[in-house]
């Protein structure tokens, strides 16, 4: 890393406090990792610095968190009051940090993605705009055969994973951002929003060795939330990959986005069997049961499957998983009331 001059100081300072708190030494070990092999490009030293600057700005003011999962913000601008923010003098961002425990506070565009969309369907067009806008450095651009695509990845193991090739990058962050931009763009006229949606979309025509995520399955067209498994297909990020696209198609109107989303459509409807355990969602085709969010976050994308494809199947299915809550004693979700939220939103 002694290659990277304007790094050196935030490199020193996240050593020296690695020495009391060692998750903070994860991500110098990683980008050293990749540095080895390689240079490192302008956005990764960007995500370096970021990374390190919001690690050294939470370990100055409290403790390690309690648990092995954490979100803070580092601006007093965020989705819900409920969020810790942590204020230093010298450090703000729009972007979330997840903590996950051995590998310190990691910026994670998944995570970006939800911030950002809750901010656009809630009218606050300036904070979507200023957190999209801050990713932007953030973004790796590919050239292929189809055109330039864009890639935010992601440097770090999720949990109970181990030694996968770093860095990756999910289908999740790649569809909705590819949908959030084209909405930002709407909003706002601004021409660099508009190529950040289309660099993002090209994505989806990455080969497997270029960091692809799209899979063929024997259900047909799975977009993978984690790629690095390429058998792990995850129901909820698979159609949330899917709403970004339709949010892209629906700003864009390019016809290849509804395409990919018909196909994922059908992919769905094949999958849903080998989702329910008849009684309970399962988190993965064929995989263990979902947690009760996701069970709940099931039943949610279903209903907004059925309201954007007229198609009741979906409908079937979220029926019927609601039902499994009331047999298990928990609160049904409220179908039609759902049906009406989605109706209202772009």
């Amino acid at each position: 890393m002694e290659e990277y001059p304007s790094l050196r100081e935030v490199i020193g300072k996240a050593f020296n406090a690695s020495l009391e708190f060692p998750d903070v030494h994860y991500p110098i070990e990683v980008f050293s990792s990749i540095a080895r092999k390689r240079r490192l490009t302008r956005a990764e030293l960007e995500i370096l610095n970021l990374t390190l600057r919001a690690n050294l700005c939470y370990f100055s003011k409290r403790e390690p968190p309690g648990t092995d999962y954490h979100v803070v913000s580092f601006s007093r601008e965020r989705p819900l009051e409920s969020i810790p923010y942590v204020e230093c003098q010298n450090f703000t961002s729009t972007l979330p940090f997840v903590y996950y425990r051995g590998r310190g506070f990691q910026y994670y565009p998944v995570t970006a993605s939800n911030w950002a969309y809750h901010y656009l369907k809630t009218g606050q067009d300036r904070r979507a705009e200023a957190l999209l806008k801050e990713m932007l450095p953030l973004m790796e651009v590919v050239h292929q055969s189809t055109g330039e695509a864009g890639i935010f990845n992601v440097y770090f193991e999720p949990p109970s994973t181990r030694e996968i090739r770093l860095p990756w990058v999910s289908s999740f962050s790649q569809g909705m951002l590819a949908g959030l931009y084209a909405w930002l763009y709407n909003e706002t006229g601004n021409e660099t929003y508009l190529r950040a949606a289309h660099r993002l979309f090209n994505s989806f025509y990455l080969s497997p060795e270029h960091d692809g995520f799209v899979e063929n399955t024997a259900y047909g067209i799975w977009f993978l939330e984690y790629p690095y498994r390429p058998d792990f297909l995850v129901l909820n990020g698979h159609i949330i990959t899917m709403k970004g696209l339709w949010l892209y198609h629906r700003f864009t109107g390019d016809e290849r986005a509804l395409e990919l989303f018909n196909a994922g459509v059908k992919s769905v409807k094949r999958a849903l069997p080998d989702c329910d355990s008849g009684e309970w969602s399962l988190y993965s085709v064929k995989g263990p049961e979902a947690r009760e969010d996701y069970h709940r976050l099931h039943i949610k994308l279903l209903v907004w499957l059925y309201t954007r494809t007229g198609d009741g199947t979906f409908m079937d299915y979220a029926e019927r998983w609601n039902g499994y809550l009331e047999e298990r004693g928990l609160k049904k979700e409220n179908l039609e009331a759902l049906i009406q939220q989605v109706r209202k939103a772009p």
